[in-house]
């Protein structure tokens, strides 16, 4: 599609093979427009890695902070600056709130036992899409030999038959066998193997999974604001008295919370039944949310 309005050229279709489809593209295009879960702002500094993302308990607004000025030096602090909220311009500690933001991320840090129980199903997923993707590249192959075989017996025929109408016959019949073994061989090249192996590939994704706590101590501000966005699905709302509210975290920690928590009503002690058993319900959990191999985004994230 092309577009340009100071033109006055409104969605026309264009000549050039397209990057991505329409669904796509708007699908970005509402998830832009929409609630941003840690906006980049030119005025976040280093000093203040929460602000922005951080909401007032009491409005939902965006936090804001700042520097304020002592008797003998400067102190940092987060603020409510929405009029006519309760805690308009009640600030808090930079320390407090910053300090009490590291205990909820240390929360999600999944124990070891679980991670390597979700290690192993994403393993059993990979090797199990990776097995079907071995069996479709023989079948397609199957199809192309049995097409070339088939196209040969066809020729075979064409060069005996003396008929007219049975050559044309025969020429037809070739020519959708021909488009036919085209779309399998487009298919067989489009069914590739992995660029890489399991563990090169999900490596970055599994160290943040095991513990963001880590990122979250990186000197560099990107490396902050990138835990905010990979962790968190919506900004995270702070009362001054009352401290965090209930996170709303992104489908990775979300789905191993519910695990960790007992959403569906079942307890795995250690050493009670087979590993097999425990990871048999994990698999079942991940299943259900309809996403096995989840950690992709964050690779794609980083």
């Amino acid at each position: 599609m092309i577009e340009h309005k100071d033109w006055e050229v409104s969605q026309v279709s264009g000549k050039h093979e397209p990057l991505v489809d329409l669904e796509t593209y708007y699908a970005i295009q509402d998830r832009c427009n929409g609630d941003k879960r840690a906006p980049t702002r030119k005025d976040i500094k280093d000093d203040f890695p929460l602000r922005g993302f951080v909401t007032c308990g009491s409005c939902e607004k965006p936090m804001t902070s700042c520097w304020s000025k002592g008797r003998n030096r400067k102190y940092p602090y987060y603020l409510c600056d929405t009029k006519n909220c309760p805690d308009y311009r009640k600030s808090i500690r930079k320390e407090i709130i910053e300090g009490e933001f590291e205990e909820v991320l240390k929360q999600l840090t999944p124990s070891e036992q679980l991670f390597a129980l979700a290690l192993d199903t994403f393993k059993d997923s990979w090797d199990d899409k990776l097995k079907s993707k071995n069996q479709d590249k023989l079948e397609i192959k199957r199809q192309i030999a049995e097409f070339d075989t088939k196209a040969t017996q066809l020729i075979d025929r064409l060069v005996d038959a003396d008929s007219t109408a049975l050559i044309k016959a025969y020429e037809g019949r070739l020519q959708d066998m021909e488009r036919q073994k085209a779309i399998w061989s487009e298919k067989l090249a489009q069914t590739s193997s992995p660029v890489a192996p399991f563990n090169k590939i999900y490596r970055t994704a599994f160290e943040f999974l095991s513990n963001p706590w880590k990122l979250w101590g990186s000197d560099k501000l990107k490396d902050k604001r990138a835990v905010l966005k990979l962790v968190f699905a919506k900004r995270l709302p702070y009362h001054r008295n009352k401290g965090y509210r209930t996170a709303k975290t992104s489908l990775p920690f979300k789905v191993l919370g519910d695990f960790t928590v007992g959403k569906c009503e079942m307890v795995i002690p250690i050493g009670l039944e087979p590993i097999t058993s425990r990871l048999g319900i994990l698999r079942s959990i991940l299943m259900s949310y309809g996403t096995p191999i989840f950690a992709v985004g964050f690779i794609l994230s980083f």
